[in-house]
């Protein structure tokens, strides 16, 4: 069961995003399956707007370690890391308190390079983020999504 409604409205996701806490740094390592949540609209096209990305068959992301992440996409029978990330404690574009911000860097292919995914933690093993992307117009908007892992 899940600890959020992924129904949930933008609205109710940013409130959820400011009492959400730090991800722990034995939270930034291994493997956290994606979901995308939030109204109608993002949920269906969460999806397509990977595949427009370069990122068809998007799983999760996946912690090499403290500082640095990729994303794990689906390919035939198995999976493919593609578009490494750093990952760092910084302040929330949102609200100013801190996030690990996961980056692609300025040489990311586009649009990558102007994307940051701020992630909080609801609970041991579920992420809460909100994607931004850093373009005229796009600045106020966000993509949420949550990271799940599994029990064990």
């Amino acid at each position: 069961m899940s600890v959020i409604d992924t129904r949930i409205s933008l609205t109710g996701l940013k409130q959820r995003f400011a009492t959400a806490t730090l991800p722990t740094e034995a939270q930034r390592s291994g493997f956290w399956k994606a979901r995308f949540i939030g109204p109608l609209w993002l949920r269906l096209g969460g999806m397509p707007s990977c595949y427009l990305g370069g990122l068809w068959g998007w799983l999760g992301k996946k912690f090499l370690t403290a500082d640095s992440a990729t994303n794990v996409l689906a390919r035939g029978a198995g999976t493919i890391d593609a578009l490494s990330m750093q990952a760092r404690v910084q302040p929330s574009l949102l609200d100013g308190k801190p996030v690990v911000a996961l980056t692609y860097g300025a040489s990311g292919p586009v649009p990558w390079r102007w994307v940051t995914d701020e992630l909080r933690a609801l609970d041991e093993r579920t992420l809460l983020g909100m994607t931004r992307l850093d373009l005229p117009l796009l600045r106020r908007f966000v993509f949420p999504f949550l990271l799940e892992r599994e029990p064990s």
